[in-house]
């Protein structure tokens, strides 16, 4: 028998993962998927860890939901060293008994984002709508502009993702022109090693920064994880390899941004990454 790759186990647990859900059997099988410190995360419900945490998340959820089914056939997979990215289509019956989706406004996509411990999740991050059958009225007047306007301040998480589009050149403009007058700017790390580091305040310091910053690095690889917002705030994690022009050696590093944005202007930017280990190896 052919010995399967380390990505089939891992997706094949990912199928058993909604096979259990869809079934609504949380046996031991189903926990056994899991790593003990598992970190998962469900919009409007926020974060849980361990697998009292996945419990306590089933508990919320099957007093909303009757029936849910995945159509796991067609799911499309991305694979990213130790994470796998699904994206797919799912429907369901709410305890009240309505029907989800509609295809009018409600349309059952999901994305679930898997990390993986070897052959166990230890983390599982769910991006849906929560509001399955479109009950959220004001939300749906704003995206359907029943009103007749367009809200002119973009919201965080536009923000957010138009600064990396600018910034990895997928789209045109002036990156400098996300921020506000004023910035909370923190990127700690060696100045007089690495000019790009430390901290600013105005646009004009923040425009130095990116001038710096593409003179000293070269961008091997930029992986974002994930990107949580909660009103103004806005969180973004992931992976990074750059090459320090000045030693010739890649840095790589896991890395964690902060953003705060207030009408549709960055006024707070921390990029934090092991600086320390920055420092150690570019000697």
């Amino acid at each position: 028998m052919e010995k399967k790759t380390l990505n089939e186990i891992r997706k094949n647990k990912i199928e058993t993962y909604f096979k259990k859900i869809d079934s609504v059997i949380f046996d031991d099988e189903y926990f056994d998927l899991y790593a003990e410190d598992v970190e998962m995360y469900y919009p409007k419900f926020g974060f849980e860890k361990g697998k009292q945490g996945i419990k306590n998340f089933g508990t919320v959820i099957g007093k909303h939901l009757e029936k849910l089914t995945h159509d796991i056939q067609n799911f499309r997979y991305t694979f990213s060293d130790t994470v796998i990215v699904v994206e797919g289509n799912e429907k369901g019956v709410t305890r009240s008994g309505k029907e989800w989706p509609d295809n009018h406004t409600s349309f059952g996509k999901f994305c679930n984002v898997f990390e993986f411990d070897g052959e166990l999740i230890k983390r599982v991050h769910i991006y849906v709508d929560p509001d399955f059958t479109s009950e959220d009225t004001e939300r749906l007047a704003i995206f359907r502009n029943d009103s007749g306007k367009q809200n002119s301040v973009p919201s965080t998480r536009d923000v957010v993702e138009e600064f990396y589009d600018l910034q990895f050149g997928r789209k045109e403009g002036n990156i400098v022109d996300l921020f506000a007058d004023y910035v909370d700017w923190d990127l700690p790390g060696n100045k007089d090693k690495f000019p790009w580091t430390g901290k600013r305040e105005t646009r004009e310091e923040i425009e130095l920064f990116f001038q710096e910053l593409y003179n000293n690095i070269q961008s091997e690889s930029f992986t974002i994880d994930f990107i949580s917002v909660e009103g103004e705030n806005a969180a973004v994690a992931g992976q990074l390899s750059s090459r320090i022009l000045k030693y010739d050696k890649v840095f790589s590093t896991e890395f964690v941004v902060i953003f705060k944005v207030i009408n549709g202007k960055i006024v707070k930017y921390h990029f934090l990454e092991d600086s320390y280990k920055l420092n150690e190896e570019m000697k």
